[in-house]
């Protein structure tokens, strides 16, 4: 629904519950070239649960040299799903610069949560009709996060950074605004789907974390 409005939007689900799949389900349903970026270490990860869910679906991923990258980079518009990691799109972003894909999804978006970053001015640059953000922790230490991902979901959408920041996080952080805290929910709660564990699953255990 949010791709045929033109808009982005942000699949908050907690860990576990099929973001990807999810995510497989809709490039399935457009026969267009889209375009996945997460870390390194998933990008095996996409390509295997494509096979597994979607094997009809022509599933290309951009890794390896340089001149790997490159000689991948040329296939793009015969296939279905492109997978590259953060890493290899900071260093290729030149080479997309003449692809238009139909969505950009991004997975592990907090790896963007700093828009001053390589991996969020690469993202940012390219060219989609349509734009994705996949994160279990679309929050983690401040509100200036979740712009920089609406940044690349919906350019402008939460105005600029500075006045993000002036505007909404401010009178949040510092002031406790109530008032504004509402307003901020409002804006931004029709473009992001979030479940809980506790919501979906009874059944299932709580989290274990075990620090070393």
């Amino acid at each position: 629904m949010l791709g045929g409005y033109g808009f982005g939007g942000i699949l908050a689900d907690d860990m576990g519950l099929g973001k990807t799949l999810q995510t497989i389900a809709v490039l399935d349903t457009e026969k267009e070239v889209s375009l996945i970026v997460c870390p390194t270490s998933l990008v095996y990860n996409w390509a295997s649960e494509c096979e597994k869910f979607a094997p009809h679906l022509k599933v290309l991923t951009i890794t390896g040299s340089q001149a790997q990258r490159e000689e991948k980079i040329k296939e793009i518009p015969n296939q279905d799903i492109v997978v590259t990691s953060y890493d290899s799109l900071k260093r290729d972003t030149q080479k997309y610069k003449d692809i238009v894909f139909n969505y950009c999804v991004i997975d592990e978006a907090q790896y963007i949560k700093n828009s001053n970053t390589q991996n969020a001015k690469a993202v940012k640059e390219i060219s989609c009709k349509k734009r994705m953000a996949l994160t279990g922790t679309p929050i983690e230490n401040r509100l200036s996060e979740l712009w920089s991902i609406f940044d690349f979901i919906m350019p402008g959408y939460l105005f600029s950074e500075h006045e993000f920041r002036n505007q909404l996080e401010m009178p949040i952080l510092k002031e406790q605004d109530e008032m504004v805290l509402e307003k901020l929910k409002t804006m931004i709660s029709p473009f992001i789907l979030r479940r809980l564990k506790e919501d979906v699953l009874d059944e299932l255990p709580d989290k274990t974390e075990t620090v070393i």
